[in-house]
């Protein structure tokens, strides 16, 4: 063992520029061809091995995420397997021969198990030789069967699942799962699309004024039933509005006044006892005797004649050149027919004028003050009686 050793360190002294040189060789070829030997694949990838001297593409494997060693001659191709997006500006020409613009969106996904045969059959470029060419198709040929006008009232809903329709049977047996064709924008000519859109809102305002004629019919068959209503119930209420009734709730009012804390004094008053307020059996007070003008029906008989003593009557002239005809007595012969001095009126205390002694005081009934009146009224005019 000693002298093995002993050889292998001479060969190694022998041969050590050699060595250096093909450990840098070598180094340098695996940095070189290191990302082909060494493959990643990521989340949502999978890998398809093309065997360059073993049968080409393998159809029986594909090659899941993770890190993976192949032949440096080798090819692993990796595809993105999760649902993809392929959005189209695509100019279509309508049944009239409009050419129109729409902007569409096809949402796809690669079929994992059968990604080798995609692989084999169309390639990594299907995008290109599959997906677009039959977006093209779907939508020229369902656009192509609408008026420009049904494009833009026709629910869209019901454009993406016809597009839908035809981008499956376009599909056929290629391994891709379409999962839903998406109409993003359609663009009209300006022109047509403010016709198009002046017709929408024309039919829009009549049935909007539909609409509000039938909402006024029944706001007036709601206001008319609610106006029977009310009738009905006010005339519940004056035949229940009795004496007993009125005192029942002006009872339950005084309650309530009584626990409010806002009410601080509660006056009550009246047989009910109810509270001034709402004591209905109380009369109004009087208006002031003085401020009444006392009608000619209420005067006493000899006020009445007086009066048309002092009066002349209507149609009747006075003329001093007539004979036997009335002479107005003089100022001082003037007597009382019946012999006796005239009563002189009486004098207003001291402290009131004649116009607050005819006033009756508050306490005075009103057939006091008439014959006190009736007197004021008489004593003075009795002087001045002519003598028959």
């Amino acid at each position: 063992m000693k002298q093995l050793y002993t050889k292998f360190r001479l060969m190694l002294r022998r041969n050590r520029v050699r060595l250096v040189c093909t450990g840098v060789i070598l180094t340098l070829i695996l940095a070189f061809l290191w990302p082909s030997i060494v493959i990643t694949i990521r989340p949502g990838e999978l890998g398809v091995l093309y065997s360059r001297f073993f049968g080409g593409t393998q159809l029986d494997r594909s090659y899941n995420e993770g890190l993976h060693i192949i032949q440096p001659w080798d090819i692993l191709y990796i595809y993105d397997v999760r649902i993809q997006e392929e959005t189209q500006n695509i100019d279509v020409l309508t049944v009239d021969g409009l050419t129109i613009n729409v902007q569409v969106s096809l949402r796809f996904q690669i079929i994992r198990d059968r990604l080798p045969t995609l692989h084999q059959d169309i390639g990594p470029n299907f995008r290109n030789k599959v997906i677009i060419p039959i977006m093209n198709s779907a939508v020229r040929q369902t656009i192509g069967n609408y008026r420009p006008d049904d494009l833009y009232s026709t629910a869209r809903q019901e454009l993406q699942d016809q597009m839908l329709v035809d981008a499956v049977e376009e599909m056929g047996r290629i391994p891709i799962l379409i999962h839903g064709f998406v109409v993003k924008s359609i663009t009209l000519p300006e022109v047509l699309r403010k016709a198009i859109e002046d017709k929408l809102v024309a039919e829009q305002n009549y049935l909007r004024y539909n609409y509000l004629l039938l909402e006024a019919k029944q706001e007036a068959k709601r206001k008319a039933i609610e106006g029977e209503g009310i009738q009905m119930y006010q005339s519940l209420v004056n035949k229940n509005m009795t004496p007993n009734f009125l005192r029942y709730e002006g009872i339950r009012a005084t309650k309530e006044l009584a626990a409010s804390p806002n009410a601080k004094i509660v006056v009550v008053g009246g047989k009910d006892g109810l509270p001034l307020i709402l004591n209905t059996e109380s009369q109004p007070a009087p208006a002031p005797a003085g401020k009444e003008q006392a009608s000619p029906d209420a005067l006493p008989d000899a006020a009445k004649a007086q009066t048309a003593a002092t009066t002349p009557e209507a149609g009747t002239t006075q003329d001093t050149g007539t004979p036997g005809a009335a002479q107005p007595a003089k100022p001082g012969s003037a007597k009382a027919t019946d012999g006796k001095t005239p009563e002189q009126p009486k004098q207003p205390e001291q402290g009131k004028t004649q116009q607050d002694a005819n006033l009756p005081p508050s306490d005075e009934s009103v057939m006091e003050f008439i014959k006190r009146l009736d007197k004021t009224l008489l004593a003075p005019n009795a002087a001045k009686t002519p003598k028959p």
